[in-house]
C-alpha cells in the first residue's frame, strides 16, 4: 500500500495525482482520498478522477460544472476554493494537451 500525504492546496499538485493513480493503475482496490474537513482537497482530487475516468471510458462530452454540482449533491462543499477548482480545470486541460499530443504522433 502507497500513501501519498498532501497537507495544503500548494502541495495538491499534478505530480501528486499522477503519483497516486500511478501506484494504483491496474488494480482493483479504491483509492482512498480524505483531507482535514473532507470537502477541499478531497473533492478537488475526486472531481479531477471522475472526469478523467470518463475521458477514458471514452465520453463525447463532460460538463464538469454538471459533474461537480453531482459530486456537491453527494457531499455539500466539496472543491471549497477558487484555487482549488481552477487547479481542477488546469489539471484536466493538461491532460486533454497530453492525450492529443500523444495522438498526434
Amino acid at each position: 500500500m502507497k500513501l501519498a500525504i498532501v497537507h495544503s492546496d500548494e502541495e495538491l499538485n499534478e505530480d501528486c495525482f499522477k503519483k497516486v493513480n500511478k501506484s494504483y493503475r491496474g488494480r482493483s482496490c479504491p483509492i482512498v482520498v480524505h483531507c482535514s474537513d473532507g470537502i477541499g482537497r478531497t473533492g478537488t482530487y475526486c472531481l479531477i478522477d471522475m472526469v478523467l475516468n470518463r475521458m477514458a471510458k471514452g465520453a463525447k462530452e463532460i460538463d464538469i460544472a454538471a459533474t461537480l454540482e453531482h459530486v456537491r449533491d453527494q457531499r455539500a462543499g466539496m472543491v471549497k476554493t477558487k484555487v482549488q477548482f481552477e487547479f481542477v480545470l488546469m489539471a484536466i486541460a493538461d491532460e486533454v494537451h497530453a492525450i492529443l499530443k500523444a495522438l498526434s504522433q
